[in-house]
């Protein structure tokens, strides 16, 4: 299945409000919801147990146990017989910890794989400007894994509204440590239900982190770039490919004219770029920004084909792609000192 999200006797677990996700797929709801409202319309009600793991010839394996997905019975990965599960339950309430005390509501509620790894994305209250007219949308992403790789982790991300650029990617990969990327993180151990009442309490850094990130994109704005140092900005963000020894000349060369191309699309982006033409954006660090984010978002996952590659919007979303969000940020932030 590319586009990934689990599905079970043919209806896919994923629930949303809004603006339908992931290609058309999953249950809309209407109104707002708490996390156990959206857990229920996902479907993803189901727990997790351990059970004991056998070798071939039925050797049984003290130090470990296997995950299963009670509902199905699929073994969703291995663990030490340290790991202790984290039910999409408990995960839920400290999504709605933030709900009951902060008013935010939860628009969409999925799981991905065989229900392997789990997420929900909830509006957080504190939308803001940037410059008049240019709004964003602070949302709180909670994922955890059934795999026996991931945890809990918890992650501001912020959203622009008028072109739908998600500034701040996930990082919660697949291959990916996600305690490097999270605000938050909570191991599945024994003592993983006592973590996650901290974490609902640390939940309170998500607010501080939207006001230092309104001050951050408004000092993007009120930066001016010239257009040389806009280009050598997108350089920086992504450098010009170095040759590989096994690369021969036409490899190489295709590799530079895939280059080129993005460095060009970047800097028409950066004048003309969906949000360029409200006042006080063209022109500066914001505008540099926003078009590397909408080039993520919007121009690499669509393919020359003119399909959208639902691995690369996964990319982009959750995993390893998301990193050059950061690296944009930190360099736009660098320019505006």
């Amino acid at each position: 299945m590319a586009h990934e999200i689990s599905s079970v006797s043919g209806r896919a677990e994923i629930a949303y409000c809004g603006t339908t996700p992931w290609h058309g797929l999953g249950t809309k709801v209407d109104g707002l919801q708490t996390a156990d409202a959206m857990l229920a319309a996902a479907g993803l009600t189901w727990t997790v147990s351990t059970q004991p793991l056998y070798l071939d010839g039925g050797i049984l394996v003290p130090s470990h146990v296997a995950i299963r997905r009670d509902d199905t019975g699929v073994v969703l990965g291995v663990a030490s017989t340290r790991w202790a599960p984290i039910q999409n339950s408990q995960a839920a309430g400290v999504t709605d910890a933030l709900v009951t005390e902060g008013g935010a509501h939860v628009e969409v509620a999925g799981a991905l794989g065989q229900g392997e790894r789990c997420w929900m994305l909830a509006h957080i209250p504190g939308d803001f400007e940037v410059v008049k007219g240019d709004q964003i949308r602070p949302y709180f992403l909670l994922a955890w894994g059934h795999d026996g790789k991931h945890g809990l982790a918890g992650k501001l991300t912020t959203i622009r509204v008028v072109c739908n650029n998600t500034l701040t990617a996930a990082g919660f990969g697949k291959g990916q440590k996600w305690s490097e990327s999270a605000d938050i993180y909570v191991r599945h151990t024994k003592g993983a239900a006592l973590q996650i009442e901290a974490a609902r309490t640390a939940l309170g850094i998500a607010k501080k982190q939207v006001e230092q990130t309104a001050d951050a994109y408004r000092l993007l704005a009120a930066t001016s770039l010239t257009e040389a140092v806009a280009a050598n900005y997108f350089a920086s963000v992504f450098p010009t490919p170095e040759r590989a020894q096994q690369d021969d000349e036409g490899t190489y060369q295709e590799r530079l004219a895939r280059w080129t191309a993005t460095q060009d699309k970047l800097a028409a982006l950066y004048q003309v770029g969906v949000g360029s033409d409200i006042p006080g954006v063209r022109g500066t660090a914001w505008a540099a920004y926003n078009a590397i984010t909408e080039w993520a978002d919007h121009v690499y996952p669509v393919l020359q084909s003119g399909q959208v590659s639902t691995v690369r919007q996964q990319s982009v979303a959750f995993g390893a792609y998301g990193e050059v969000k950061a690296r944009a940020l930190a360099g736009a932030l660098a320019l505006a000192g």
